[in-house]
């Protein structure tokens, strides 16, 4: 069965490699800029040119400037010194805007228009020339038209009252002090030193740790940025409590509302701050409003580009998400490397996409259980169709999830009653679900409507339990012929649901499928599942499982050398220090690639040499005074699956991978010899007409699979500032 699962992963449809028009570049730079794709050490840019007069744009990419400034460096050839530069913007001197910083010159151009800008540098008869595209600081840059919002939140958030339509508000600077208790307080007025300052060792040197905190909104999303700063001012930044790294916060929540925001995560952690991480949070990463890791990749980069241009260049940015964040930042690392260069995921989801057919096949089910029929079934035979480790799992998922799949749920109250939408009077009113907040990656039919990727054509629910004989075959029939499925609201319908081949497709080629792409093999992931799987948690522990048989394609771990799985029981106290544990790790791995950077071998081989002794999966079982750790410890018997044993959900007990990537399965005709159970002739004659089309076939690959085609893509339809300025 194993082979099978690897043959499935491994298989891509011939026919959705290719890509589209989305995936053309966006650069516009002409000469060879040392801002890759990434803005860290790690990822897939192409490293910078060393020799000769060259600038770089460390807070972006050259084509992806949000604003009106950057933050540029510009390094002498060997025949020159930095004494002899002169840098230019559109024939302006800006040369005064930088300092010298290690042999060049270093600093935040500002003065761009919104558009194609010209960088010049000069040092004697040397030139050097770096077009940069800047964006308004609203957005979009990469993701697409923008939804439109019909509530702004900046007041409710404490940032003023919006200044204009697209929910912006005056970016503000407010100070705090960590205190010897571990707090974050805010500090008093009149320069008064608190008593209680707290201090600590950061690069080297014991400072006070004061906390500069900026607040203000960026792609339409309130963001917050937090960094121990000794000297309390709000001129010069004093960069002495900064340990040049960023923590990008991802909160886990999926809404789509049509608002801006609810609620924005505090980037003032003690924790963090105490050893000199920047920390970054925004709303528009959060996902509370709109669901979609592409605006969120968006955001997460303007915010970073923020974070850069007050501090600069970081060694590196560490991604640290529970949830939908978690998802968030696996897709990121997909998707547009470079934005994170580690993970450390909470409670994960693999993604988003694959998830909610979870929750919608509970929906259905529960539907099912509350017929005449449904309801003779016992606790027992539910527990085994649903395959999950509570017997109230269902529910659960369905309340967490399910409502992304209804139009009309989760819409904010501030949406005017004629843009509601309603199947008969406004059919083209505004659509609440997830489907709908990832239009510009779904794309849409002839029909206007975003594609569908819902599908349990030829799911045969409840097959482990028919063959484990803990369903009749009778049951089993009478399960499926009326188990229906879900219609573009979310309604029950007495047909099973098609997803178009279209829509499935590009789930898998824009990358809205976690499946190995981009940076996912390249950088150091850490999966920790706080384990509470008897409370019926949608985030189970079956997930972290699933990413990682989809990175090593059903094979050995080893093919993922940079995935570790941790976990951790929910109710132990110690369980609230292992996001730290793991952040630590992460980091310190990243140190080590950075250090070894002239190392050879591919990158995978690159993460096995410099895993620090740590990074290795483990877990922790109530009552060790340590974890279990090694290779083996979650294969077979090993110590950690009998602590934590890994539960299944509807798909899986339906014969689906454990991996779960599988969208639209291929379909076969039923065969009895499939079964562990006797088929009558006439039984074998009704499971044909339960399944006219046939039944899915799990050791074929899901219909429209591919590995992402185009990472760091931009979409189609957005205004460049070129056209506009």
């Amino acid at each position: 069965m194993a082979a099978a699962i690897a043959a499935l992963l491994l298989a891509t449809s011939c026919s959705t490699g290719g890509g589209d028009d989305e995936a053309g570049p966006t650069t516009t730079t002409e000469a060879g800029s040392a801002a890759p794709t990434t803005t860290g050490p790690i990822g897939s840019g192409p490293p910078p040119v060393e020799d000769g007069l060259r600038i770089e744009v460390l807070s972006s990419q050259p084509d992806r400037v949000s604003g009106d400034d950057a933050r540029i460096r510009v390094t002498p050839g060997p025949d020159h010194d930095v004494g002899e530069l002169r840098v230019t913007l559109d024939d302006r001197d800006v040369t005064t805007q930088l300092r010298e910083v290690d042999g060049g010159l270093e600093g935040v151009v500002t003065g761009m228009i919104e558009g194609n800008n010209t960088l010049v540098a000069t040092a004697g008869s040397d030139e050097a020339l770096q077009r940069i595209r800047a964006w308004p600081l609203t957005g979009p840059i990469i993701a697409g038209p923008q939804p439109p919002i019909y509530r702004c939140t900046t007041a409710e958030l404490g940032l003023g009252p919006a200044t204009d339509d697209a929910c912006s508000a005056p970016r503000t600077v407010t100070w705090g002090y960590v205190t010897t208790s571990g707090q974050v307080a805010d500090l008093p007025p009149g320069g008064v030193r608190p008593d209680d300052l707290a201090t600590a060792r950061i690069e080297g040197a014991e400072v006070p740790l004061f906390v500069r905190v900026e607040r203000g909104v960026l792609d339409r999303s309130p963001y917050e940025i937090a960094v121990v700063a000794p000297r309390p001012d709000d001129g010069a930044l004093d960069e002495g409590g900064w340990n040049h790294r960023l923590v990008l916060e991802a909160g886990g929540r999926c809404g789509t509302t049509y608002a801006q925001a609810e609620r924005l995560a505090s980037a003032t952690d003690a924790d963090r701050l105490r050893l000199g991480y920047a920390v970054l949070t925004s709303a528009g990463v959060d996902g509370d409003a709109l669901c979609n890791d592409v605006v969120a990749a968006e955001t997460a980069m303007m915010v970073k580009e923020r974070a850069i241009e007050l501090l600069g260049r970081p060694r590196h940015t560490i991604g640290v998400g529970d949830r939908v964040g978690a998802a968030t930042l696996h897709l990121l690392v997909q998707d547009y490397p470079g934005i994170v260069n580690g993970v450390v995921a909470t409670d994960p989801l693999p993604d988003v996409i694959t998830v909610l057919p979870g929750a919608a096949d509970c929906q259905l089910l529960a539907r099912y259980e509350a017929s005449p029929a449904g309801s003779k079934l016992t606790a027992a035979q539910r527990a085994a169709i649903a395959g999950q480790a509570a017997p109230d799992a269902c529910a659960t998922w369905v309340d967490e999830l399910f409502g992304q799949l209804v139009p009309t749920t989760g819409c904010d109250a501030a949406i005017p009653e004629e843009r509601t939408y309603d199947a008969d009077a406004r059919p083209a009113g505004e659509r609440c679900t997830y489907a709908d907040a990832i239009a510009n990656q779904l794309g849409t039919g002839p029909d206007g409507a975003v594609w569908r990727t819902f599908d349990n054509e030829g799911l045969q629910y409840g097959l482990e339990a028919l063959n484990a004989g803990e369903l009749t075959v009778d049951e089993f029939l009478d399960l499926n012929r009326a188990i229906g499925g879900l219609d573009a609201d979310g309604a029950p319908t007495p047909q099973r649901s098609s997803a178009t081949f279209d829509g499935v497709a590009r789930a898998f080629e824009t990358g809205r499928v976690s499946f190995a792409g981009g940076d996912q093999l390249d950088v150091p992931i850490i999966d920790i599942d706080r384990y509470d799987d008897a409370s019926g948690t949608l985030y189970d522990h079956h997930r972290p499982f699933a990413l990682r048989e989809r990175l090593t394609r059903g094979g050995d771990p080893a093919a993922a050398p940079g995935f570790q799985i941790w976990t951790r029981d929910a109710a132990d106290p110690r369980t609230d220090a292992v996001v730290a544990d793991a952040i630590a790790v992460v980091d310190e791995w990243l140190t080590a690639l950075a250090e070894e950077a002239g190392g050879g071998g591919s990158m995978g081989e690159r993460l096995a040499r410099t895993r620090p002794e740590a990074a290795v999966d483990n877990c922790l079982v109530v009552g060790d005074d340590a974890p279990r750790r090694g290779a083996d410890v979650y294969e077979g018997d090993g110590d950690c699956t009998q602590a934590f044993p890994v539960a299944a959900d509807p798909r899986i007990v339906a014969g689906a991978p454990r991996s779960g990537h599988v969208l639209k399965c291929q379909l076969k005709a039923p065969d009895p010899s499939d079964y562990d159970v006797e088929l009558t002739p006439a039984q074998q004659r009704e499971l044909s007409s339960v399944f006219p089309t046939g039944v899915c076939d799990w050791f074929a690959p899901s219909v429209g699979q591919s590995t992402p085609a185009a990472p760091d893509r931009s979409y189609d339809d957005v205004t460049s500032p070129e056209q506009s300025a």
